[in-house]
């Protein structure tokens, strides 16, 4: 099992225990399968996403959060074992992640014979209240667009701490720095995000997206790892990538912003043992880029 399907399974389990807990279920959560034996269920929301890697090449897969609803939870989630769950929750976040409306993807597990088509039928654009991190020095936005995908620098670019050109600058990005731009506002800038936090905004026509890389479905579930991400201001520097001007340690000031997202919506059929469950899902995008099942 790779980094990243470690990470998932480790962090599902971590979602299963918080959530037990809110319910109080039993207090051997991992004995009752119908409480805890679940992608999808009890009250909160389910966070499936992906957390963007650092430089040099790490992944990290998110399976976090409550569970929501309890639909799924107390059918689909109470047939499945935890290799099961986790492996279920890497395959939705594939076809959250890659697969058009009406492209159905295939799950079977490797071990206890259960099986799932995932197919989005559903995809919006809505606005929702977001939380988003940023740090003290930058100025906040009334609202915005989320993107959250890997973009590089066209040409040297500077960041500053507002979306205008006339806000002081806080950063420069070389050519082909990479970064997560965590959205768009309504002035054309993009917010240039750092280990989920935004850092500062950068002029939109001096940026582009990273192109994304074919998905296999054994590939695990990650966005591409980022320049920022992995460097601190020293070694930054000697890249050419200016990080002197913010406080990188500083504890991020999290706000709510209205947020343009992309919200989809998900058939499950599930075969378990002879037995077959139908459920359809709404998911939308967080402003870590996590799927929340709403």
């Amino acid at each position: 099992m790779d980094f990243a399907k470690k990470a998932s399974a480790f962090l599902l389990g971590n979602a299963i225990v918080f959530s037990s807990g809110c319910a109080n279920l039993s207090d051997n959560e991992w004995v009752n399968k119908e409480n805890i034996g679940t992608l999808v269920g009890a009250t909160a929301g389910v966070l499936i996403g992906s957390q963007i890697g650092s430089g040099s090449g790490r992944t990290a897969a998110m399976i976090a959060g409550a569970m929501a609803g309890g639909y799924l939870g107390k059918s689909i989630g109470a047939k499945l074992d935890e290799r099961d769950r986790a492996a279920l929750a890497q395959q939705t976040q594939q076809a959250l992640q890659f697969s058009r409306d009406g492209q159905s993807s295939q799950w079977t597990s490797s071990h206890s014979g259960a099986s799932a088509t995932i197919t989005p039928v559903k995809t919006e654009t809505v606005q929702r209240q977001v939380a988003v991190k940023r740090a003290p020095q930058v100025q906040p936005v009334a609202n915005m667009t989320l993107i959250n995908k890997p973009y590089r620098a066209m040409k040297s670019a500077n960041v500053r701490n507002a979306p205008n050109l006339n806000a002081d600058k806080v950063a420069g990005l070389p050519v082909n720095t990479t970064f997560t731009a965590i959205g768009r506002t309504d002035n054309d800038w993009i917010m240039v995000g750092r280990r989920g936090v935004t850092i500062g905004y950068v002029y939109a026509p001096l940026v582009e997206q990273v192109p994304p890389k074919p998905a296999a479905t054994t590939q695990s579930v990650a966005h591409a790892a980022t320049d920022l991400d992995s460097l601190d201001a020293v070694s930054a520097s000697s890249k050419g990538i200016e990080l002197a001007a913010i406080d990188l340690d500083a504890a991020p000031v999290e706000q709510q912003v209205a947020a343009q997202t992309t919200c989809r919506t998900l058939d499950y059929n599930v075969q378990t043992a002879g037995n077959s469950d139908k459920q359809t899902v709404k998911a939308c995008q967080a402003a870590d880029g996590a799927w929340e099942l709403i």
